[in-house]
C-alpha cells in the first residue's frame, strides 16, 4: 500500500479499494459502523498499524468489532507507524477541517505505546521527531543529488534482505539499529513522559469540547506473559527491542497514573492466550476479540 506526505502528520495511505482492505481519504473502512470520516461518529480511534488492522482485514480491525458489538458509529484514524504526537496532529487537523467545535457525545480513543517506544528509544531520534525524521532531514540536506547512498539505497535495503533470509550476520550491519532506552534511563523517562504528555493535549482538546477521552497502554509481546512460543523472538535486536519496553512501559504507566487521565493499562490483556500476537506487536483476530470485550467494558462505564 503506497503512503503520501502530509505536513504535519508526516504521512498518510493513499486511496485502494481491495477484499481485504479498502481506504477512503486515508482511512481504513470500518465494517459495522454507518459513518467513515466524517463528525457523527460515536468513537474515534486513534493509533499504529495496530488500531489501523495490520495482519487482519477490514472487518476483523478493533474498531469494526467494536462497532459491530456495541451498534456505534465509529472511525479508525489509525495509520501504521504512527507516534502519538502525530495522532494528536491528524485529531488537530480533523477538528480544524470539519469546523468541529462541540464534541459532546463522542469519544476519543489514543492507543499507543508500541511505535513511541520502538521508534523514539532508536539513537538517532531526538525529541518528538517521527522514524522518518532522520531520513527526510538527509535526503533534504545532501547536496548530492545522486550520490552514492542515494544511487545504492535500494540495492543495500535488498542485501540486507537476503542477508537476513539466509541468516547471515554481519560484523558490521549496514543499518543496524541502536537503541539508548535502556542504557540511559533518563531517555526512557523522557520518552514516557512525552507520550503522556501528548496524551493529555489530546484529553485536554477533547474534553474542553465536551468530548470523552482515554488513553490506553498497548499490550506487546515483551511483557506479561503471553504464550509466545511459536515466535522468534531472539535475534539480538529482538532482544534489545524488547529492553526498550522493560525500561520504557514501567514509566508511562507511573506518569499516566499520576495525571488527571482517563488511562487504561491493557499489557495484560493477552496474557495466557496462545497465538494471539503474529509478531512482537501486531496481532490475530481472536486478540482483537479479547481486547474488545475489555474495551467494551471500560469504553461504556
Amino acid at each position: 500500500l503506497s503512503t503520501t506526505y502530509y505536513d504535519f502528520i508526516t504521512w498518510r495511505r493513499n486511496e485502494y479499494i481491495g477484499e481485504t482492505v479498502n481506504i477512503t481519504n486515508g482511512v481504513r473502512a470500518t465494517i459495522g459502523s454507518q459513518t467513515q470520516n466524517n463528525d457523527i461518529a460515536d468513537y474515534y480511534f486513534f493509533g499504529g498499524s495496530t488500531t489501523w488492522g495490520t495482519g487482519v482485514n477490514d472487518a476483523n480491525t478493533y474498531p469494526s468489532l467494536i462497532a459491530q458489538r456495541t451498534s456505534t458509529n465509529v472511525v479508525n484514524f489509525g495509520e501504521t507507524g504512527y507516534i502519538a504526537r502525530q495522532s494528536l496532529a491528524y485529531l488537530n487537523n480533523f477538528l480544524i477541517n470539519n469546523s468541529i467545535h462541540n464534541m459532546s457525545g463522542r469519544h476519543v480513543v489514543f492507543y499507543d505505546g508500541i511505535n513511541d517506544v520502538a521508534n523514539r528509544c532508536r539513537s538517532e531520534i531526538n525529541g518528538l521527531g517521527t522514524s522518518r525524521e532522520h531520513q527526510i532531514q538527509t535526503i533534504l540536506t545532501s547536496n548530492q543529488k545522486y550520490g552514492f547512498s542515494k544511487l545504492f539505497e535500494q540495492l543495500k535495503h535488498f542485501l540486507q534482505a537476503v542477508m537476513h533470509k539466509l541468516g547471515i550476520q554481519s560484523g558490521s550491519q549496514l543499518n543496524e539499529v541502536t537503541y539508548s532506552c535502556s542504557s540511559n534511563p533518563d531517555r526512557a523517562k523522557e520518552v514516557a513522559r512525552t507520550l503522556v504528555q501528548t496524551w493529555q493535549a489530546a484529553s485536554n482538546l477533547v474534553t474542553r469540547q465536551g468530548g470523552n477521552f482515554t488513553a490506553i497502554l498497548q499490550p506487546v509481546a515483551y511483557i506479561g506473559n503471553p504464550n509466545i512460543h511459536y515466535l522468534d523472538l531472539t535475534s539480538s535486536d529482538d532482544l534489545a527491542l524488547g529492553m526498550q519496553y522493560e525500561a520504557v512501559y514501567p514509566f508511562i504507566k507511573q506518569f499516566a497514573e499520576a495525571r488527571n487521565l482517563n488511562f487504561l493499562d491493557l499489557t495484560d490483556v493477552y496474557n495466557n492466550c496462545d497465538n494471539c500476537y503474529i509478531d512482537f506487536g501486531h496481532v490475530g483476530p481472536q486478540a482483537h476479540q479479547l481486547l474488545v470485550e475489555r474495551l467494551v467494558q471500560n469504553l461504556q462505564e
